[in-house]
């Protein structure tokens, strides 16, 4: 896992260093709208580290063969910004992430000293609001219809909203009572509100279409219930690293 979140992050490090490039050669003036863009939509992709901070965590680790890093994944977001102020846009996004994990018992085997396996699943799907403050202008108007967006936009924002999470655990288990090894499948989903902060850099690769680089944090936790009703809240707050492209409007 560490080794795909390092070859993800050297890709969005050389897709902004090429495209960062690639706007500073442009000529702003034969790059222009008809007026300062209304909004944008874009998708997105980041590598999410999980803090995974709450107590199923550490039994999962304690039991299985489960490190806290293995819940780490990639996610897929899109983006919906709606311009209010000549810097400030209001951002609805929505993202979706899955890590699913094989692991075996730390300290049982079968009758035959094979591996007791099992399956965990992890489903996050935050849905945010939040405010967007560009650091710097983001182009200039060089006429009365005429606005040239700027090459590099940085930005800071934060907002909340709410996740969704689904945790799935199938395949064999010990029975502690009796140490007999039985097959099932635990499950458990609810919601859980979220609060967010992030910041970036915005690239222009033409007029309308721009490059972002961003990192962000995100704190949510939710109850657990189903077949994990004894345990505290699951803990889904994450770092995300990624990049996006966006159409402005």
């Amino acid at each position: 896992m560490k080794r795909r979140a390092l070859a993800f992050l050297l890709m969005v490090a050389s897709i902004f260093v090429g495209t960062a490039g690639a706007a500073e050669a442009q000529d702003p003036s034969a790059d222009f709208l008809f007026g300062r863009p209304r909004g944008s939509l874009g998708a997105r992709g980041a590598w999410q580290m999980v803090a995974a901070s709450s107590d199923i965590y550490d039994f999962f680790g304690e039991e299985l063969t489960i490190d806290k890093g293995d819940f780490d994944s990639f996610l897929f977001g899109v983006d919906a910004s709606f311009a209010v102020a000549s810097r400030i846009d209001l951002v609805a996004g929505f993202e979706i992430s899955r890590a699913s994990v094989s692991s075996e018992y730390r300290d049982f085997v079968d009758e035959n000293d094979l591996p007791i396996v099992q399956d965990t699943g992890l489903t996050l799907v935050p849905v945010t609001l939040s405010v967007k403050l560009y650091l710097t202008p983001r182009g200039r108007e060089v006429s009365r219809y005429a606005f040239v967006p700027a090459k590099v936009r940085p930005y800071v924002g934060g907002g909340g909203g709410i996740v969704w999470y689904e945790l799935e655990q199938g395949g064999d288990f010990v029975d502690f009572v009796d140490l007999t090894i039985f097959t099932s499948a635990f499950r458990s989903s609810g919601w859980g509100f979220a609060s967010q902060a992030f910041g970036g850099v915005e690239v222009s690769l033409t007029s309308r279409w721009f490059l972002s680089v961003e990192g962000r944090y995100l704190w949510s936790d939710a109850d657990l219930g189903g077949d994990f009703l004894s345990f505290e809240p699951i803990d889904l707050s994450g770092a995300r690293i990624g990049a996006g492209i966006y159409f402005s409007f």
